[in-house]
């Protein structure tokens, strides 16, 4: 038996805004490409590993080369390599400045240093017995404790410092 309607409801069409109509096509007209580069920059390294993360930095003297990641996620091991001219048979020190010590937690370091200090946000490695002199290497593992732009300094025996600028996505 077929349902009848009640004299007190009536069906009213159904209003369309063209404003919205149009709205929603063009979310399905660029919303895909919109998607497609945003996955493309996340495999180039846009949000974290990847060729647009990768970054050097080199001092005015050449006596100081760090490479580095610009981009990192919170809670994620970032790494620096640190390529610096040691003198022979003379001690070194790297001093990390600027938010270096703030923004991040030290989860490795090679080689150990013989000495380490910290001073007014600053900290000093100091490294012994380079009786060959010439280019060391110093590799760091890094994890970042909160989100945002840091700004670090790098600095070899008083020459000039290197600065770094990172993103750390959350």
């Amino acid at each position: 038996m077929p349902a009848t309607k009640s004299s007190s409801s009536h069906s009213a069409p159904v209003v369309e805004h063209i404003f919205w109509l149009r709205v929603e096509n063009a979310a399905r007209q660029y919303g895909f490409v919109l998607l497609v580069l945003v996955l493309l920059a996340g495999f180039c390294g846009l949000f974290s590993k990847g060729i647009f993360s990768n970054g050097s930095a080199v001092n005015s003297t050449h006596s100081l080369k760090v490479d580095y990641e610009r981009f990192g996620r919170n809670q994620s091991d970032m790494d620096l390599k640190i390529t610096l001219n040691a003198p022979p048979g003379e001690r070194y020190t790297v001093t990390f400045g600027g938010q270096f010590m703030d923004a991040f937690e030290i989860n490795a370091l090679y080689p150990q240093p013989w000495r380490s200090s910290s001073h007014n946000g600053e900290m000093t490695l100091e490294f012994h017995d380079q009786p060959e002199g010439g280019a060391h290497a110093l590799w760091l593992s890094v994890q970042p404790r909160h989100s945002g732009k840091v700004i670090s300094t790098l600095q070899v025996n008083q020459q000039p410092a290197v600065s770094l600028t990172q993103f750390v996505y959350p």
